[in-house]
């Protein structure tokens, strides 16, 4: 079962891409970042985040599941040893008898599984060891984006109060012209609306220092915790945020998306539940099941147990068919028929949000790179408009809320691209979350390069 036999016929290449199948390749999405800081936090987390040890006692008990079911298809074998002392008081002098009763016996049974219905059974808990260990590689590599994605908002909130900071510098120089011009007596009519406007804007970056350090703060605290460590706060930042050193291969085969763990989970899930409904129509079939033991007897001597003329065997078969149980057998088929229906319709949701993912991780690459583009411009320019603007001001052409104008722009438009740098990163990352991996490896050709 795959997703194109669910969800319909699968273009060739995602139609927010384009183009020819490049022929080259890279070893593993971290390395498209180019720092080697955050495949170190990502490797701490993989071996130390508590969720990601959860799913790998899911696999395990799975697997331990399996091997009960497939036990069901060999027989069964018990050594039982009994000895019990009874005592009598037989005639008129109530003369006391005893006897000692010594058994042992080895009892073997099998159910023949003539239709495959244990088969199917223990197919079915097969299909969940896959389930299982692709939603372990599916939190694997949701537990990497999220370290990488909280790391970026580390290094932005950092990048974010140092503009704050340099803002909150020179709205702190311009108050103390104003200031000193107060004290020599050259302010102007309108000087008490400049020192008030000035002092507001300083207000306001202090709030946004304050604002930006409780996110940083939150966010390090995320990460610990993503880490496996204790959120102290105390982590260190990276330096800067990465630049991506690679582009979005153009024609990128939507065949990648069948690797992605989730999508593999779900169908490893309908293929358990159809073997579970193959099991239950079976339960309609006759069952032949073969019983036998062997063991001794012996009244006398402990030992005698051990005696071969002692020995006492049989050997029997049984066979039944199923003719009225009040409709029990029916319902539950009838009820694993609902169940995969209900996984198929699941599967099939799971697949169309795939392809959702993948298409607007591609999209917004292409908007977010023009916005980078458009807002470095912007920055350009606002930081040359802020510098005309105290130099004309320093000359008195200009007035303290020019000044101050100029400086709201320049800053806007810096925080603003940190932002949109932020979410481009962040979206690269949600692009390779989307497809399961990297750009190229396909569909079981190994691990995507996350440890």
């Amino acid at each position: 079962m795959n997703s194109a036999a669910v969800v319909g016929d699968l273009p060739s290449r995602w139609t927010a891409g384009g183009g020819d199948i490049p022929g080259a390749s890279v070893t593993g999405w971290l390395g498209d970042f180019g720092s080697p800081q955050l495949c170190q936090l990502v490797e701490e987390a993989v071996g130390k985040n508590y969720d990601l040890t959860s799913a790998r006692s899911r696999v395990a008990r799975a697997q331990e599941r399996a091997k009960i079911v497939g036990a069901d298809r060999l027989p069964t074998a018990d050594l039982s040893e009994q000895v019990s002392r009874s005592q009598n008081l037989r005639g008129a002098a109530f003369q006391t008898v005893r006897a000692n009763n010594f058994n042992l016996s080895f009892d073997m049974a099998w159910e023949v599984d003539l239709w495959g219905r244990v088969r199917d059974l223990h197919h079915a808990e097969l299909a969940r060891i896959t389930a299982e260990s692709n939603l372990y590689e599916a939190s694997r590599l949701s537990l990497a984006a999220s370290v990488v994605k909280t790391a970026f908002v580390i290094i932005e909130g950092h990048e974010q109060v140092e503009l704050s900071r340099r803002t909150l510098a020179s709205l702190r120089t311009n108050l103390k012209i104003l200031d000193d011009k107060l004290e020599a007596g050259e302010v102007a009519d309108r000087g008490a609306l400049e020192i008030s406007l000035s002092r507001a804007d300083i207000a306001r970056a202090e709030s946004a220092i304050l604002s930006f350090q409780r996110q940083v703060d939150g966010s390090k605290r995320t990460l610990e915790t993503l880490l496996g460590r204790y959120p102290s706060g105390k982590i260190e930042s990276l330096s800067g945020l990465p630049r991506l050193t690679r582009e979005v291969p153009v024609g990128l085969p939507s065949e990648l998306l069948l690797r992605r763990p989730d999508l593999l989970a779900a169908e490893a899930t309908v293929d358990a539940a159809m073997k579970e409904l193959s099991a239950s129509r079976k339960t309609l079939l006759p069952a032949l099941s073969l019983n036998g033991s062997a063991g001794t007897a012996s009244t006398d001597d402990f030992g005698d147990l051990f005696n071969i003329q002692n020995l006492v065997w049989g050997i029997g078969q049984n066979l039944t068919r199923p003719v009225y149980q009040g409709g029990r057998l029916r319902a539950n088929i009838r009820l694993d028929e609902h169940e995969r229906d209900e996984l198929i319709a699941n599967y099939a949701e799971t697949a169309l949000s795939a392809f959702r993912e993948v298409e607007t991780a591609l999209s917004a690459e292409r908007y977010l790179k023009s916005q980078v583009a458009a807002l470095s411009g912007a920055v350009t320019e606002s930081r040359r408009a802020e510098q005309l603007s105290l130099e004309e001001y320093q000359q008195g052409l200009v007035d303290i809320i020019t000044l101050l104008e100029s400086q709201r722009r320049a800053f806007d438009a810096q925080s603003a691209l940190l932002s949109v740098r932020l979410a481009l990163v962040t979206n690269r990352v949600d692009l390779y979350l989307a497809l399961g991996g990297d750009f190229d490896h396909a569909p079981g050709a190994g691990k995507d390069g996350v440890e």
